[in-house]
């Protein structure tokens, strides 16, 4: 099944066209998936939020403690900059947003 980017109707696989018009023939790897970008942004909090629970647990352990710290705060750095660089690509028009 594939989900069209425009309108996000399911179609089935052997679909050419959406009802709303999208070809899907025209993007033929999906890069415009919307479901892809739902779960590159799962796995983002995923890593992002167990970086948190490192980060904010770093401090009371004495001996790894402060190079946990940094690589955490590189880690949840890191995650940031990949969502907002997500939402900056759909503004951008490289990834459609969700029509409303």
């Amino acid at each position: 099944m594939k989900e069209c980017p425009n309108c996000e109707v399911v179609s089935p696989d052997t679909a050419e066209r959406c009802d709303c018009g999208y070809d899907f023939v025209s993007d033929p790897k999906g890069a415009n998936d919307p479901a892809a970008k739902r779960a590159i942004r799962s796995v983002l909090k995923v890593i992002a939020g167990f970086a948190g629970v490192l980060w904010l647990f770093a401090p009371i352990y004495r001996s790894p403690g402060q190079m946990v710290f940094v690589v955490a705060t590189v880690v949840l750095f890191a995650c940031a900059v990949a969502l907002l660089l997500l939402e900056y690509m759909g503004d951008m028009g490289w990834w459609p947003k969700k029509k409303e």
